[in-house]
């Protein structure tokens, strides 16, 4: 029976290989010199072909700290990010101008910018005559509402009740705007974020912030601005706050919202890209937004973006040579680069020029710190007032010559189909030295040769030389500036001495700072506040004094009631109308002589086909050459 069941056994087992051995191919025992000629050959099962995705590869030569927009950092390693999780809030589809974020672009025309008389009362922030912010007290000059038959500017006081215009400007937004995360973009995402910049006290976010009397959520589609008598917002951009999801952190603390990796490493946005991957020190990867505005419409092109963090600008140019990078971003400052090399880089690629603010001046010191007290003379005082003068200062900038100053170093640096266009002051006629003499800066012989000195010129002592410091910075445009400059002011008899100083010590704050403690002779600098006009610089408002705490950007110390009134007047233009040219004022009154904006080069590969407005902000715009 034992011998029977293993027989069994074993006719199951065979059996069962032998079903097992019907799946596989049948191949009959051959020699090993036949075996070649007679095995079959099984045809491959077919599989679907799986489309990579299409990536867009871009080198930034520095990566971000972080991306929270209300920790004061505005590094380009940011903005190149933000350009691709944000867009501009007023940017207008391609080829239609309709807005991508609102259902229009408010105007006085189609009712979203109100303009309306209201009544004033003591101890109310407005904006005076002149263009401060202050809280409203008898004495105080201010500008009355336009519909009401009174002179202006009034002297405010107890015995009469006066009104002023007040700005409301209502934003409707688009239904169906989504975060990345698909939750419904709100109105009250601006007001949060506009309350977070309150509390931020970023020096950034104060202008605006004070000439705000409040901002308001009527419904989820519906934002209004209302200013503080008096104000005239330039543009729209200046009474729009950046939203943030609330939705998402608005049970965040404030110190938990600058470390938090929802911020930081992760934050949503509204743009044609999400943030996926942060690898630090290697990439950043971002894949396209499902919830954008224009996703139906296959926008953007790219399913991924990949921000490559190669810190070597030669390693970056090969990568870019050979396909790795399809971009180099502006970190790079490749504007530091000679034009022969500019040139060469631009035969297999495109390079794009951007004006970017701050914009150069040179500043005079026309109103130092240590003449507030209103007691100059030329006999006591440590420095004598020779940019006082207006004929002084105007002959000064006939010898510099800013057009042909800019003009030259631009052609010397750039291929000339990059030359940003221009902005300078108007070119004068005059012989600048004819010019000097006729005010009293006469040529005479010295020690350092021919030096004019002064025989006349108002509040300067006779015989003081013609002769003053330039302060500067140490970069490479600010020195190649500075040195034109001094041979120039040379060629007229005057004696210049550069100092060149690092940033954080160029400037340092006031009053102990040269620059905002207005103790400089003259000064090179670079930068322009978002908010403000060229010639809003230099109203009175502006100079940097206690009053302000050594911050405004006033660094010649203008004080011109004619030159406040005429440059607030001219540049209040919320609908779009063009007031009088801020370079002629500055030309007639000339605090600082403009000279150029700070432009910024980028470099796209020829396989890269960039919009006709090519702008780094148009990151979503940017599609394979076909």
């Amino acid at each position: 029976m034992k011998r029977t069941r293993t027989l069994l056994v074993a006719l199951i087992i065979s059996l069962l290989l032998a079903a097992c051995g019907n799946d596989q191919p049948q191949v009959s025992p051959q020699s090993p010199e036949n075996t070649a000629a007679h095995t079959a050959t099984l045809a491959p099962t077919p599989t679907a072909t799986e489309i990579p995705p299409l990536v867009l590869n871009i080198c930034i030569a520095e990566e971000p700290v972080g991306l929270y927009r209300y920790d004061g950092s505005t590094s380009q390693a940011k903005q190149s990010i933000f350009s691709a999780i944000y867009i501009d809030l007023l940017e207008t589809e391609p080829d239609t101008n309709r807005s991508l974020f609102f259902e229009s672009i408010p105007t006085e025309e189609n009712g979203g910018v109100l303009l309306q008389a209201v009544p004033v009362k003591v101890g109310q922030p407005v904006l005076d005559a002149a263009g401060n912010v202050v809280y409203l007290a008898e004495g105080t000059l201010i500008e009355h509402a336009i519909n009401i038959s009174v002179a202006n500017p009034v002297t405010w006081n107890f015995e009469q009740d006066y009104q002023m215009n007040q700005f409301t400007v209502t934003f409707k937004l688009l239904p169906g705007l989504k975060w990345s995360d698909g939750e419904t973009l709100v109105a009250e995402d601006f007001v949060f974020s506009y309350h977070l910049a309150e509390r931020s006290r970023l020096g950034h976010y104060q202008w605006a912030l004070e000439r705000t009397n409040s901002l308001i959520a009527v419904d989820e589609q519906t934002l209004v601005w209302t200013g503080i008598p008096g104000f005239v917002p330039r543009h729209l951009e200046d009474i729009l706050w950046q939203p943030l999801p609330s939705h998402q952190l608005k049970d965040f603390s404030d110190a938990e919202l600058i470390v938090s990796e929802l911020t930081t490493r992760i934050p949503v946005g509204w743009g044609a890209y999400r943030l996926v991957n942060w690898n630090a020190g290697n990439q950043i990867v971002l894949e396209k937004n499902p919830h954008f505005i224009m996703a139906q419409q296959g926008i953007p092109a790219y399913d991924e973006l990949v921000f490559q963090v190669e810190p070597e600008l030669e390693a970056a140019l090969q990568k870019l040579h050979n396909g790795q990078c399809d971009v180099l971003d502006k970190t790079y400052r490749l504007e530091a680069l000679e034009k022969s090399q500019l040139e060469t880089l631009s035969t297999e690629n495109r390079l794009i020029a951007e004006n970017w603010e701050p914009v150069q001046q040179l500043v005079f010191g026309i109103q130092p710190a240590a003449y507030d007290d209103g007691l100059y003379s030329q006999w006591t005082s440590e420095r004598q007032d020779i940019f006082g003068d207006l004929e002084t200062r105007k002959a000064i900038a006939a010898c510099i010559d800013a057009d042909s100053l800019v003009m030259d170093y631009l052609t010397e640096h750039l291929p000339e189909d990059l030359i940003p266009p221009q902005a300078n002051l108007p070119s004068q006629s005059s012989d600048p030295n004819t010019w000097l003499e006729e005010i009293g800066w006469i040529l005479t012989s010295g020690d350092e040769g021919m030096l004019r000195s002064a025989q006349g010129v108002p509040n300067v002592l006779d015989g003081t030389y013609l002769r003053f410091n330039l302060s500067t910075g140490q970069s490479l445009v600010d020195q190649r500036i500075s040195e034109e400059i001094i041979d120039r002011l040379k060629a007229c008899g005057i004696s210049v001495t550069k100092l060149s100083m690092p940033l954080a010590e160029l400037y340092r704050p006031g009053p102990e700072g040269s620059l905002f403690g207005r103790n400089f002779d003259m000064a090179l600098v670079s930068w322009q506040p978002e908010h403000l006009d060229l010639c809003q610089m230099y109203t009175s408002d502006q100079v940097p004094s206690s009053i302000n705490s050594w911050v405004g950007t006033n660094l010649a110390g203008l004080s011109s009631t004619d030159f406040d009134e005429a440059c607030w007047e001219n540049t209040t233009w919320l609908s779009g109308e063009d007031g009088q040219d801020s370079a002629v004022l500055m030309a007639e009154y000339l605090p600082a002589i403009p000279l150029m904006p700070h432009y910024r080069l980028w470099v796209a590969s020829d396989r890269i086909s960039l919009p006709e407005d090519s702008s780094f902000l148009h990151l979503w715009q940017f599609s394979p050459a076909r």
